[in-house]
């Protein structure tokens, strides 16, 4: 009867232990979601989205069953296309815009894909004619893309800026050509107050002088960042002295609200970061406030003393309508 005891108490403590190792096994790995057999897609194609200028997605069909699928044609003309605004705005594109030979139906053949560009602005002009935000979606042959949200930004080309600071003046002609995504954040940001009060935190004379910090110490960021418009190569704009540039993170996509002024030519910068200005009125103030005392920051960016040791404040930064007053 102990033997038999015994056996027992050991078949019992063996399923325990068992239990226990199986309780501690990590879950098994939930797999990975499995793309839909067939499927739609929005992507947009401009960097940023301007009012009043093209705003072209691209509309992409694939086909991942051995099948073929049939779908409407005129699905990469747009057709099927609808917008929604934040206040229950709403537009659809019909095929009347279609050529009439496309409108027939489009046979695509298992495991493959087709794509196509179209330009929004002329097909849903109430919601890319202004700034403002829209949600789009692609319906048709069955399938539904995602949502894919659009911001509109205001058009800027022709504006420039004005820096009013508690050493003077400073004007600046902008690039809104070269620099779209750049000029726009940084006028959008303007425009709304957000430099007021702010300060030109890092001082290097020499070198550059550095604000647009809501923190105070160049940790701060704004609402996006933003992708890097510095050129290539022969193309890459020039950081001269008086140029406005982008500060960025180690990442060079990281551009946020942060800008510096070059207090000298900077060639080492060109192509790294994105110039998009130039002072055209308002150097010696540059030049002031380059010569500002500045004590060394430890384990900071400079060797050299960098931080002002009184704020030099941003009073405003508001944009400059182009010459002539013209408002876009």
């Amino acid at each position: 009867m102990a033997r038999a005891r015994t056996g027992l108490c050991v078949a019992l403590l063996l399923a325990l232990l068992a239990g226990g190792a199986a309780a501690l096994q990590a879950p098994p790995a939930q797999a990975k979601p499995t793309p839909p057999e067939i499927e739609l897609r929005l992507e947009p194609v401009e960097k940023i989205c301007i009012a009043g200028k093209p705003l072209r997605v691209r509309i992409e069909a694939t086909n991942r069953r051995a099948a073929s699928w049939q779908l409407p044609n005129a699905l990469l003309f747009g057709a099927g296309l609808a917008a929604m605004g934040p206040d229950g705005a709403n537009a659809s594109v019909t095929d009347a815009n279609t050529p009439a030979g496309a409108r027939q139906p489009l046979l695509l053949p298992g495991f493959s894909s087709i794509s196509a560009q179209v330009d929004l602005a002329p097909l849903l002009p109430e919601f890319c004619g202004k700034p403002g935000t829209f949600t789009l979606t692609i319906n048709g042959g069955g399938a539904a893309s995602r949502p894919l949200d659009v911001e509109v930004r205001r058009d800027w080309t022709g504006f420039g800026a004005r820096i009013t600071t508690d050493h003077g003046v400073i004007d600046l002609a902008l690039d809104a050509e070269r620099a779209p995504a750049t000029v726009a954040n940084f006028l959008d940001l303007a425009e709304a107050g957000f430099y007021d009060g702010l300060s030109f935190h890092r001082v290097v004379k020499g070198f550059m002088i550095q604000g647009g910090c809501p923190v105070g110490d160049g940790t701060g960021d704004g609402p996006r960042q933003l992708p890097l418009e510095a050129g290539r190569g022969e193309g890459a704009r020039k950081h001269q002295r008086g140029t406005i540039s982008m500060a960025h993170k180690a990442d060079p996509n990281s551009g946020s609200c942060q800008f510096f002024l070059c207090h000298r030519d900077q060639p080492a910068l060109d192509g790294n970061y994105a110039a998009f200005g130039q002072v055209v009125k308002g150097l010696e103030v540059v030049d002031a406030i380059a010569d500002v005392p500045c004590a060394v920051v430890p384990g900071g960016p400079d060797a050299g003393p960098s931080k002002p040791k009184q704020k030099v404040k941003i009073e405003t930064i508001r944009p400059l309508p182009p010459e002539g007053g013209g408002q876009r």
